[in-house]
């Protein structure tokens, strides 16, 4: 007669737990990431907007940046007095951060560009 461990296949209760745990951790995190994201954008479409609709007048892209974001309800961390001008490249940096968790927190920068 033969004695041997019987060979058990498949996934454990502790296992199961612990994918449903790290899949809803990432949900999580997505669920505050991903709107960031899409603000920033919109951001870049109303800097690119701006650019081709103010021409080579600083002031004019400022302005119609500030119409555009809030046309589109963006009062978050970038602002028209943000923009900075490099030659003819556009562009507006701003950082976001999120809680995510009691003292868990994470920070997002973003850098929009519009050349010419």
């Amino acid at each position: 007669m033969k004695r041997g461990w019987n060979k058990q296949q498949g996934i454990s209760v502790w296992g199961v737990l612990a994918i449903i745990f790290g899949v809803l951790i990432v949900f999580w995190i997505a669920i505050k990431v991903v709107p960031e994201y899409m603000e920033a954008a919109t951001v870049q479409k109303c800097l690119e907007d701006s650019k081709t609709g103010g021409g080579a007048d600083f002031v004019k892209v400022q302005q119609r940046f500030g119409t555009c974001l809030d046309f589109n309800s963006i009062r978050g961390g970038v602002q028209p007095k943000d923009l900075a001008l490099k030659g003819s490249v556009v562009s507006v940096k701003w950082e976001k951060q999120l809680p995510i968790a009691a003292n868990i927190s994470l920070l997002l920068e973003f850098d929009a560009q519009a050349p010419k």
